[in-house]
């Protein structure tokens, strides 16, 4: 059954494109291409991004009813910082969420930070930071723990049509410890994308989980075709089936077996004069 912040979205995904591109439609000449798509999907590239997406699960592990995540992620771009004088992202996160039993409410807030310490003609590299934010309203819905840990990624951009990132971000548990046990895992995000010149792009970007307390892991696999083209401002949408490829059989953080996302993005990229080194 679609739920109404469902069904709000879904109508959102189908008729904001259409209303951009008429709005926009005078530009013609800029709405795609190969390069477009690439800076809009590259999550290093320096822009505003306003980000909302909606992961309906449809099959989850021992459980029925059709569970829901909406994402809501804004992206600020820095030139430099007041600590280190370089680029840098930061993201905000939040969550609406639904449990399969139907419980409804806000998941957690993650916080993230990316300093991009290296740019070169093959792509960038950048490190940083996750904290992740006890706000959910129910325990279905996040975690109590308050979490912290180190992040990086690698972007491999010169390689024609294809584009090639890789995300790794840990959590590591730093409060009631003594309650809930000690939480430490990694999600690594594998990402791989061919674009083509007319704005259409396809290609995979799951999250892997692994624990590195009990070493057991989940690795779902997707599917991600979506469109960028621009006018005054910069847009991208997107859909991704998404089934559970391989989950350890105690493993218990994520219980997806089969969802589907779609997305809608907003981005305005900063003017740089950032010089490509060799």
């Amino acid at each position: 059954m679609i739920r109404i912040h469902q069904l709000a979205f879904i109508m959102l995904f189908v008729f904001a494109p259409i209303l951009s591109w008429s709005q926009d439609n005078t530009e013609s000449n800029q709405h795609t291409s190969s390069k477009l798509s690439q800076q809009v999907i590259n999550p290093t590239t320096l822009a505003w991004q306003l980000q909302l997406e909606e992961f309906s699960v449809f099959d989850t592990e021992k459980q029925d009813g059709i569970a829901q995540n909406f994402r809501l992620r804004g992206i600020i771009p820095l030139k430099k910082g007041l600590v280190l004088n370089v680029p840098q992202l930061w993201r905000v996160i939040g969550f609406v969420n639904t449990a399969p039993d139907g419980t409804t409410g806000l998941g957690d807030v993650i916080l993230n930070q990316f300093f991009i310490l290296s740019k070169k003609k093959w792509g960038q590299f950048g490190a940083g930071w996750n904290l992740q934010i006890p706000t959910s309203t129910d325990p279905q819905l996040g975690s109590p723990q308050w979490q912290i840990g180190p992040a990086f990624t690698v972007t491999f951009t010169d390689l024609g049509n294809w584009q090639m990132y890789w995300i790794m971000e840990n959590f590591f548990s730093v409060s009631q410890n003594d309650k809930y046990g000690k939480t430490a895992y990694m999600v690594l995000q594998p990402n791989i994308f061919y674009t083509w010149e007319n704005g259409i792009y396809a290609g995979l970007e799951p999250e892997w989980q692994y624990d590195y307390y009990s070493g057991e892991v989940a690795i779902p696999i997707n599917f991600r075709i979506g469109y960028v083209w621009s006018g005054k401002l910069k847009y991208n949408a997107y859909i991704e089936p998404e089934v559970m490829a391989y989950r350890s059989e105690n493993y218990t953080r994520n219980l997806n077996n089969f969802g589907i996302r779609i997305g809608f993005r907003w981005c305005l990229p900063m003017k740089t004069n950032t010089n490509t080194q060799k």
